[in-house]
């Protein structure tokens, strides 16, 4: 199994969500969070924004899955035809295990 971490811009994450669930993939779990990528933040005018919003969306996968997971994520997240600065970041990392709380069922 995979772990996909992804930190999108807010205003993309209804429309990932969206699709993901279009997919068959609606167990996700998303919280608001801030942070800065290699940009290290924001100038607007006089302003420095040193620590911008963003949603990351966790969603674990099987293996063959992830391709497909990320392409959806990469799709929904990208702001314009080639992308911009602050669209994101995805990581996949492997899960060893993942135990269902209410019945005890466990999944290698």
């Amino acid at each position: 199994m995979k772990m996909i971490k992804a930190v999108i811009r807010p205003e993309k994450s209804n429309e990932i969500l969206d699709a993901l669930n279009r997919e068959g993939f609606r167990a996700v779990t998303k919280y608001s969070i801030l942070g800065r990528g290699n940009q290290r933040g924001l100038r607007v005018g006089d302003i420095y924004y040193d620590e911008i919003a963003k949603s990351m969306l966790l969603i674990v996968v099987k293996d063959e899955e992830e391709d497909k997971v990320t392409k959806i994520i990469l799709d929904g997240a990208k702001t314009g035809k080639n992308g911009n600065f602050g669209d994101g970041k995805i990581f996949v990392l492997p899960v060893e295990k993942a135990i269902t709380i209410s019945s005890g069922k466990t999944e290698d």
